[in-house]
C-alpha cells in the first residue's frame, strides 16, 4: 500500500489523467443508458438479430459496405436515416439495429431514432470492428 500511495503521488498527472477518463467514460454511458439506447455486444446483437423481424443498417460509406457488412443489412448513412422514409417506417415498432466502423455513429444514430419515436433501436457496441475481431462472418457485395 504505501508503494500505491508514493507512486500516486510522484505520478499525479497520470493519476488525474486516468480519473479525467474514467469520469468522461462513466458520463457517456450514463448519458447513453438516460437515453434508452441500447449498446450492444456481438453475442446480444446477434440475438436480437436472429430473434425476429428487426431491420439492419449498416452506417459506413458505400465501399466500406461493399467489401463486407453483416449479413441481411441495409446500407444507410446516417442523414438517410434521419431522412426517414416509408421502408424504415415500417420498422417504427420493430427492432432496429444499426452499427459503423467503430460503434460511435451507431450510437449517436440510434439516440436520434429513439428520439423520433422507434420502440426498440440497438447498436453494436465496438460496430463492425468488433464483429470482425469476434471472428464473425461478414457478407460481401454492392449495396442494397
Amino acid at each position: 500500500m504505501q508503494r500505491f500511495l508514493e507512486f500516486v503521488s510522484n505520478h499525479p498527472v497520470l493519476w488525474s489523467l486516468l480519473i479525467i477518463l474514467v469520469v468522461a467514460w462513466a458520463f457517456v454511458e450514463l448519458r447513453a443508458r438516460a437515453r434508452g439506447s441500447v449498446n450492444l455486444g456481438t453475442f446480444e446483437f446477434t440475438r436480437e438479430l436472429n430473434s425476429g423481424n428487426a431491420l439492419l443498417i449498416d452506417l459506413r460509406p458505400g465501399a466500406d459496405f461493399d467489401k463486407g457488412h453483416i449479413r441481411g443489412a441495409r446500407h444507410l448513412t446516417p442523414s438517410q436515416v434521419d431522412a426517414g422514409g416509408r421502408d424504415l417506417l415500417k420498422h417504427k415498432d420493430s427492432a432496429v439495429l444499426v452499427y459503423c466502423q467503430n460503434g460511435i455513429t451507431s450510437v449517436d444514430v440510434a439516440e436520434r431514432l429513439l428520439k423520433a419515436g422507434y420502440a426498440k433501436v440497438y447498436s453494436l457496441k465496438g460496430g463492425i470492428a468488433a464483429w470482425i475481431q469476434d471472428q464473425l462472418p461478414l457478407e460481401r457485395g454492392k449495396s442494397r
